[in-house]
């Protein structure tokens, strides 16, 4: 951007002004609240247990292999928390793997945009890209996908690289669909593998450099494709079919049931929303360049890639908003060009409209924050106390500090720029970046009571006493298993997986709509224990026979607790 260039030079370096949006987007929310269900609850019960066992090659759950996915992140995650806790809480540390990730998606945003675009744009590029609303919550949470979009990235980023050096970026490209592939599976080498394939369609690459590019991918990829999958085959030659067919083909093919089935042209209606801004932009960016599309081979390779990322998205049988994040990378590619277009009236509207749309949010956030101490207006406080009865509001001096902090920050950056032409990516994710971290520090309590599961099982560990044996489990989804074993210490053995157990002890889930109640398995078990998150009910029950004929009546030890 030539006029922030200019802006950048006369008020502070713009890596310094990157920097500090960096900490202010990737930082909160990284501490000071538990696992959150589902996706990172349950990836940090893999991370926990592999640091438990030591076992690197079968991610486990509670008590059952896990082999919905690879397990590069969670070993990076381990690591994490190995170093860095104490003096973080254990899965506080192993967050910091987030941070690790997001990085290197950004240097590989950036680098491919500068490959692409020009030398001024990677910032730019990398800019966009923290702003999307796909990414901002992603980034923070313990989830497979961050290390999946780093790989992705790489990826694109050697492609882009391949048109100057082939053979060093076929290298950097196999190095990155190794990673998606032991992050996620078959989808990210998936989609660089089409991306790759369909190169020759455009006639800058109907050359020897493309033969390089080849090379440098196969001998690349190689050792990511042999070294964890032949130590899961000659492990357990089961588990890896599970893996590789049922958890790739499978779901990929809707056959399974193992995820939400979705329309082909779910990610065509979630993306404007998912995607914003870089979508709106990129389609901006096409439309303006439309004359040179088939000339400039920069537009055609993002365009390319992100065609052929949601081409493979599409074909899926199963979708979740999830799965769309890489698709941010091409797509921010695109939103960058748009720049080059922007005259005077457009960037001052722009501004203005950011800034009085994140102002006024984060004037929203402030009320409803006061509103819970003043009690007006009444429905702020009962709203929350529907859902967390116990709820009740507690001042956290370091966390309004820092809220006034950023939220003085933003009025000083709205006020400073009002009458100069600044870089309107750069404000949208400024005010992206303001919203997340008021979420995080005035909302956290709320959210954190919504959303962990640290005070549900309250109890359990003591009605079970010393040495229970082995513990049976009858519909425990995966973040509750993993939840379990992080705050009560236990791993039950679940009958779906394992037949008819011979144990005295099962905890049932359920919830509490008509019909879902968790019931004993027969007259014979008695409940010693009940927990309660939200709507899911957990039954603790006992094999006593004799306490159950000649004592109904008997008393029950329940903790009825709602998530805070």
């Amino acid at each position: 951007m030539n006029e922030a260039d200019g802006i950048s030079q006369k008020s502070m370096p713009r890596m310094l002004l990157f920097g500090l949006l960096f900490v202010a987007w990737m930082f909160p929310g990284l501490i000071g609240r538990d696992p959150w269900k589902a996706d990172e609850a349950y990836s940090f019960g893999l991370v926990l247990n592999m640091m438990e066992t030591g076992d690197l090659v079968v991610p486990t759950l509670g008590s059952d292999p896990f082999m919905e996915k690879p397990p590069i992140f969670y070993i990076t995650s381990a690591g994490f928390a190995k170093v860095f806790s104490p003096p973080l809480a254990l899965h506080e540390a192993a967050r910091l793997s987030c941070v690790f990730y997001v990085i290197l998606t950004l240097i590989f945003v950036a680098l491919t945009s500068r490959e692409l675009n020009g030398p001024r744009s990677g910032w730019l590029a990398a800019v966009l890209l923290m702003g999307t609303v796909g990414l901002i919550h992603t980034a923070h949470m313990l989830m497979t996908d961050l290390s999946l979009l780093a790989g992705y990235a790489l990826g694109l980023y050697g492609v882009a690289l391949a048109l100057r050096k082939p053979l060093l970026g076929g290298l950097l490209c196999g190095t990155g669909a190794g990673l998606a592939l032991l992050s996620k599976g078959l989808l990210g080498p998936g989609a660089l593998g089409v991306t790759v394939l369909c190169l020759p369609l455009l006639k800058i690459w109907r050359s020897r450099a493309y033969l390089k590019l080849l090379g440098g991918i196969t001998a690349a990829v190689l050792p990511w494709v042999l070294i964890w999958p032949v130590a899961l085959y000659h492990r357990s030659p089961a588990l890896f079919h599970d893996w590789f067919w049922t958890n790739n083909f499978g779901r990929f093919l809707g056959e399974n049931g193992l995820g939400p089935t979705q329309s082909r042209l779910f990610y065509f209606w979630i993306l404007p929303g998912f995607a914003l801004p870089v979508f709106p932009l990129a389609i901006w960016a096409l439309w303006r360049e439309r004359k040179s599309l088939f000339k400039d081979p920069s537009v055609q390779l993002a365009l390319l890639a992100a065609v052929a990322l949601l081409a493979v998205l599409s074909s899926s049988r199963q979708g979740r908003s999830l799965y769309a994040t890489p698709l941010l990378v091409p797509l921010a590619l695109l939103a960058v060009r748009v720049e080059r277009g922007l005259n005077t009236r457009t960037i001052r509207a722009l501004n203005l409209g950011t800034f009085c749309f994140f102002s006024l949010a984060a004037g929203l956030a402030w009320f409803g924050w006061l509103a819970q101490f003043t009690g007006w207006p009444a429905p702020v406080l009962t709203r929350i106390q529907a859902t967390l009865p116990k709820f009740a509001p507690v001042f956290h001096g370091a966390a309004f500090a820092v809220a006034l902090l950023f939220t003085l920050g933003w009025i000083s950056l709205a006020a400073w720029h009002r009458q100069e032409r600044e870089f309107v990516a750069f404000h949208w994710t400024c005010g992206v970046a303001l919203l997340y971290l008021l979420a995080m520090t005035l909302w956290l309590p709320v959210a954190d009571g919504n959303m962990t599961y640290r005070h549900d099982f309250v109890g359990l560990r003591q009605a079970l006493g010393d040495n229970p044996g082995i513990i049976g489990s009858h519909g425990l989804g995966e973040p509750q298993r993993a939840m379990l074993h992080y705050y009560a210490g236990i791993k039950p053995w679940r009958d779906e997986t394992r037949g008819k157990l011979d144990c005295r002890w099962m905890l049932i889930e359920g919830s509490d709509l008509p019909g879902k109640e968790p019931k004993a398995p027969d007259l014979s078990w008695r409940l010693v224990w009940a927990g309660r998150h939200h709507r899911e009910l957990f039954h603790l029950y006992h094999l006593d026979q004799a306490a159950a004929w000649n004592n109904p009546g008997i008393q029950v030890a329940v903790s009825q607790t709602s998530g805070f």
